[in-house]
């Protein structure tokens, strides 16, 4: 029964390594926190992550947001992803919201780290959200990125 209850309780803990399953390549990067994908044709916002806007359809583009989207080209160009959904399938817009793994790497945490992006505070999934945290601290203390490019 002990080993019942520590399997129920292993399976409700978040995850620690990568999800399993097939690879995906991006087909567009649209900014630093979102990308189009082949395996499923449409937007995919990443999880926790808030990047600098560019400035498409009218938007206003922020500080930053050119060399976000520029790195997340640079590290999704022909390397598969496996794409990790969080408690929400989809955000108010209708995409879908995953974390983004390269082999053992969260790119989410490392765009976060190297001030590619911010934590996104207003999230409902937690998973990796003390990663996160952790990863911004680390950023803003070192002036990575945004944290010494664009003034607060």
């Amino acid at each position: 029964m002990a080993a019942a209850v520590g399997l129920a309780l292993a399976a409700c803990e978040p995850q620690a390594s990568p999800p399993v399953g097939g690879l995906c390549y991006v087909t567009r990067v649209v900014d630093g926190d979102t990308a189009w994908f082949d395996c499923l044709d449409q937007r995919v916002r990443f999880i926790g992550v808030d990047a600098p806007e560019v400035g498409t359809s009218g938007g206003r583009a922020e500080c930053f947001g050119d060399e976000a989207t520029a790195y997340v080209e640079q590290r999704l160009s022909g390397v598969g992803v496996r794409l990790e959904a969080g408690v929400r399938d989809r955000d108010q817009y209708g995409r879908p919201l995953r974390y983004l793994w390269l082999g053992t790497e969260l790119l989410n945490e490392t765009l976060v780290r190297e001030g590619f992006a911010r934590v996104y505070r207003a999230s409902d999934d937690r998973r990796y959200h003390d990663r996160l945290l952790a990863a911004e601290a680390e950023a803003r203390a070192e002036g990575r990125g945004l944290w010494s490019a664009c003034a607060r």
